[in-house]
């Protein structure tokens, strides 16, 4: 492509401000209040990252992902099971809590177990973002689907019913890529080689 995905997202917001304001569609008051709701947003976001990082870097100055590696590698359950419930563990964080902010939390702890379980690191990546891009959108929080509410007036059911079939998907995806393991790691591989 032409941008990257962040580069996308400012283009496609500038195109869609000069859009507007060449349509006369937009006044002053409701650009403010626009700029407004997206720096309280892009605020809070970036105050739970923050506090996350904060958090994360206690976690690891305390050596907590290394007694919490030793104990869940020392637990008399299969691996698959174990990772079983640390994917259950995300899933149920991303519903509750922003997804990069969950994931630089949660992820200095559960590593180094995934490492010394013997599962690949890239494999634990995209399993992890495929679990917490669905986290986001199940409830009892589904941060996304209250951003959606709140933009587009929209009934919880109306968006549930076009949520679904992704959601679908994405569990779909996390089952075939947790049976077959090397499906998420082929691609990266084969662009940089092994390890």
């Amino acid at each position: 492509g032409f941008f990257t995905p962040s580069e996308a997202g400012s283009i496609g917001a500038a195109a869609v401000l000069v859009l507007a304001l060449l349509k006369r569609s937009l006044g002053w008051r409701e650009f403010v209040r626009s700029v407004d709701e997206s720096l309280r947003t892009a605020c809070m976001v970036i105050m739970l990252i923050a506090g996350s990082t904060v958090l994360g870097h206690f976690i690891a100055v305390t050596n907590i992902p290394a007694i919490a590696a030793d104990w869940i590698a020392a637990l008399p359950l299969p691996s698959w099971l174990i990772m079983i419930v640390i994917m259950i563990f995300y899933l149920l964080g991303g519903s509750f809590i922003d997804d990069l902010a969950f994931m630089i939390l949660a992820t200095p702890i559960f590593y180094p177990a995934i490492i010394r379980l013997g599962y690949d690191p890239t494999w634990f990546g995209i399993m992890i973002g495929i679990t917490v891009m669905a986290g986001v959108v199940i409830p009892p929080v589904a941060i996304n689907v209250f951003v959606v509410k709140n933009i587009t007036k929209t009934p919880f059911s109306v968006i549930y019913a076009g949520v679904y079939p992704f959601l679908l998907s994405l569990f779909f995806a996390a089952v075939i890529l947790f049976v077959f393991n090397p499906l998420a790691t082929w691609l990266p591989t084969l662009l940089y080689g092994p390890g």
